[in-house]
């Protein structure tokens, strides 16, 4: 019986080791700014075999996924040695996507592993995506700006937010006027010049919350807001 528990625990470290990501990105977000003629990301593989990476962008709604996207992504198939880095590079048409606000786009991210050695080897392909947000130049305030213009509210025991700016900003935990953190959020990211429900069942009867919202640098930047009714 001792020895059939370690069986299962080695198998269970295995599967868990095997789900890990071996193609790291180096970046949890993606700014690209229109006055540049390109955005970077970097990827690392952190295995110990070569592994080839597949590549591609999606448009933020299903509708305009129907749309031809005026952006690439190159190279769309790469191979990446055991622990080095590549850098995929972001392209833009100059042409197709707004002026007047940000535009967000997924980076997919495949893995494609090797062979294996042995034969019976269960390996996970793990596919991962972050946001890439494209910024025009005509926009002229910045993100902590664009949080400044944050409208909080509420309606019922729904904690609403409206977003003012022509930034996309992504909200990371709320606290409300007794120090009750909630992680798990309703919605987390306010479109510009939309409106989002944070929270379904916010109690608290103060007219302030405390929250977090993610940086360029996806770092996590604390606010205090009161809230407009």
């Amino acid at each position: 019986m001792k020895f059939e528990s370690s069986l299962l625990v080695l198998s269970a470290a295995l599967l868990c080791s095997s789900a890990n990501a071996a193609i790291q990105a180096q970046a949890t977000r993606v700014i690209y700014n229109s006055e540049n003629s390109a955005a970077t990301l970097s990827l690392k593989n952190n295995s110990e075999k070569p592994y080839m990476v597949q590549t591609w962008l999606t448009a933020e709604n299903t509708d305009e996924q129907k749309q031809k996207i005026p952006m690439v992504v190159i190279p769309p198939l790469l191979k990446i040695d055991s622990g080095k880095e590549s850098i995929l590079r972001f392209i833009y048409s100059g042409q197709g996507l707004p002026t007047n606000r940000e535009t967000l786009f997924w980076v997919n991210i495949q893995e494609i592993p090797p062979k294996p050695d042995q034969e019976n080897v269960l390996q996970i392909a793990i596919r991962s995506k972050l946001k890439l947000f494209y910024r025009p130049k005509q926009i002229k305030v910045g993100l902590e700006e664009s949080v400044k213009q944050l409208q909080w509210y509420k309606e019922g025991k729904q904690l609403k937010v409206k977003n003012n700016s022509p930034l996309y900003v992504t909200i990371g935990v709320v606290k409300d006027s007794q120090g009750k953190t909630y992680n798990n959020l309703n919605s987390d990211m306010v479109a510009p010049n939309q409106s989002i429900t944070v929270l379904s069942n916010f109690s608290d009867s103060s007219n302030s919350v405390t929250y977090t919202y993610i940086n360029d640098y996806g770092g996590a930047t604390t606010v205090t807001s009161v809230m407009n009714k």
